[in-house]
This record gives structure tokens, C-alpha cells and sequence, in this order.
């Protein structure tokens, strides 16, 4: 499963209704979604908006909240689910470096934990040309000391562990042989919650692995097949979610690059009171005239 097709069955799985941070605080989720309403605030009706790498279209319905006379486009490289809102427009498998659109079509862009999984390089020129000349940008990004990216960084640590282990083929045999000693199952799954002690996601996979063998045959077969999909799949969508988190001199070269075609406000850290580190990077910019 390559990493486009990792981020479809994550968006399928999600649905439309799905956001960019499922389990981060609520606290998280409201602070991002006054920003981008506050955002929405400085475009009159009609303005037509771009939102990159969208996902299922979460920042989009924030903008919504704040004016809901937008015209919206999403645009993301996995496929996507339908949209439900008139208002919002989905647009799967496509390379933000190649936006169906003509030039200077849209007054504003937007990205929320999205954009920096792009290569820049060949992106920044492409956004520059489908936006109005002043067009406002507001992208967030992975901070990479962000305690989204650390809680992100455990849990995919706990499902590589899983996934390394022999705990699924074990899993397989106990189901092929009703009544068999699944110690050894156990102890495996015992090893891996004491190296990850807060990850809940290795009591759940083992839930789900003991129902699988209990259902047995064809059913728990698929339910294992399932299972091991699901465990790839997540894998691969975290790494590159780690891959993509910016530290100090990543947001200075994304920033660098970005101002090529747009003026850049000095990015900030997007911090949430109680917090001791960011939740992410805030950028800000306009089209070069």
C-alpha cells in the first residue's frame, strides 16, 4: 500500500465528517476552528477559496461557520468522499504541483496540516499562479515539537512494534487450531503494552485479534486480513506525518521557499494556553502583485 493509497482508505474510513487530528483535545479543535472562522471574516461573499491537501474538507466547514457566502474547493492527492455541503466542492487525486484551475481563479488558500507533505519546491509556483494578485494565505503545519506530533509519534512507535512482531501470524495459527495454547500470544501482546504503557490502541488491537479468533474460519480470516490492513495502513500515514512535522530551520526553508511567489508575515507558533509547546506552525501571506 503506497502512501496515497494509505491516505484514501484513511479518508474513507473517516468520511465526510472527518477532521485532521481525530483524538487531539477539544481545546485543539476549538482554537483551530475560531482561526479559520476568523479567517473567513476578511473575504466578502462569493470570494472563491482553495483549500489544499483538504481531507474531508474540516477546515473548509470551519470556514463555513465564520461566513458562509465562500465559494469552496478542496483539492487533495488521495481520493476523497463526496462532499454533502453545496457550498464545498472535493477534488481527489490531484497534485497540488498541478491544479486544475486557470490562473488567478481564487482570492484566498488555505491549508491545515496538509500542505507540508507537498513538495514546495514545485507547489509554491503552481498556488502562486492559480491565486488572485493579494490573495490571502493561512496555512497550519506540523510543529515538530507539537504534543499532536509526540502523541502521534507514540502511537505509531506501539503499532510498528505490533506490526513487527509475529503477533498476527501467531494470532492466524490459534484460530487454525481451536483449543491451542495462546500464551505466547499473550506474553507478545504483554511485551508491547509495557513498552507503550500509554497507548490504548495495543489494548484495542488486541481485542480485536482475540474476537478474530474466536469467530475462527473464513470470518476470522477476514477479520485478520482487516486487521493487518488497517495496522499498514495507519503506519504509513503516521510516518509521513512525522516526516512532514517542521522544526525551527524547516519552517524557515518552507517559509523561504513560499516567498517566492507571496509576501510572508513572520510565522508564528500557534500555541493553546496550558500548553508548554506549540500545536503548530500559523503561516501567513499574500499573492505578490
Amino acid at each position: 500500500m503506497n502512501t496515497a493509497q494509505s491516505w484514501s482508505a484513511y479518508w474513507a474510513q473517516m468520511g465526510d465528517k472527518g477532521g485532521c487530528l481525530p483524538g487531539a483535545p477539544p481545546e485543539v479543535d476549538a482554537q483551530l476552528t475560531r482561526l479559520w472562522a476568523e479567517f473567513a471574516h476578511q473575504f466578502g461573499g462569493g470570494a472563491k477559496l482553495v483549500d489544499l491537501a483538504c481531507g474531508a474538507g474540516a477546515v473548509m466547514r470551519s470556514l463555513l461557520r465564520g461566513n458562509d457566502g465562500l465559494d469552496l474547493v478542496g483539492v487533495d492527492y488521495a481520493e476523497l468522499p463526496k462532499s454533502r455541503s453545496k457550498r464545498i466542492t472535493l477534488i481527489g487525486s490531484t497534485d497540488i504541483a498541478s491544479l486544475p484551475f486557470e490562473d488567478g481563479h481564487f482570492d484566498g488558500l488555505t491549508s491545515q496540516f496538509g500542505i507540508e507533505y507537498a513538495d514546495l519546491a514545485t507547489a509554491g509556483p503552481e498556488m502562486a499562479r492559480v491565486a488572485k494578485p493579494g490573495a490571502r494565505l493561512q496555512f497550519v503545519v506540523h510543529h515538530a515539537e507539537s504534543p499532536v506530533v509526540e502523541q502521534n509519534r507514540n502511537r505509531h512507535a506501539a503499532l510498528c512494534a505490533i506490526a513487527r512482531s509475529s503477533i498476527l501470524d501467531m494470532a492466524r495459527t490459534a484460530a487454525a487450531q481451536p483449543g491451542s495454547d495462546t500464551a505466547l500470544l499473550r506474553q507478545a501482546f504483554s511485551l508491547v503494552a509495557r513498552s507503550h504503557p500509554d497507548q490504548a490502541v495495543v489494548r484495542e488491537i488486541a481485542a480485536g485479534i482475540d474476537n478474530a479468533i474466536r469467530i475462527g474460519g473464513k470470518k476470522g480470516n477476514t477479520e485478520f486480513d482487516r486487521i493487518s490492513a488497517n495496522l499498514t495502513r495507519e503506519c504509513e500515514v503516521l510516518a509521513a506525518l512525522l516526516d512532514a512535522a517542521l522544526d525551527e530551520d524547516g519552517i524557515a526553508e518552507f517559509a523561504g521557499t513560499l516567498s517566492r511567489g507571496f509576501v510572508c508575515r513572520p510565522v508564528k507558533p500557534l500555541k493553546l494556553r496550558g500548553l508548554a509547546n506549540p500545536i503548530a506552525w500559523l503561516v501567513s501571506a499574500a499573492r505578490k502583485d
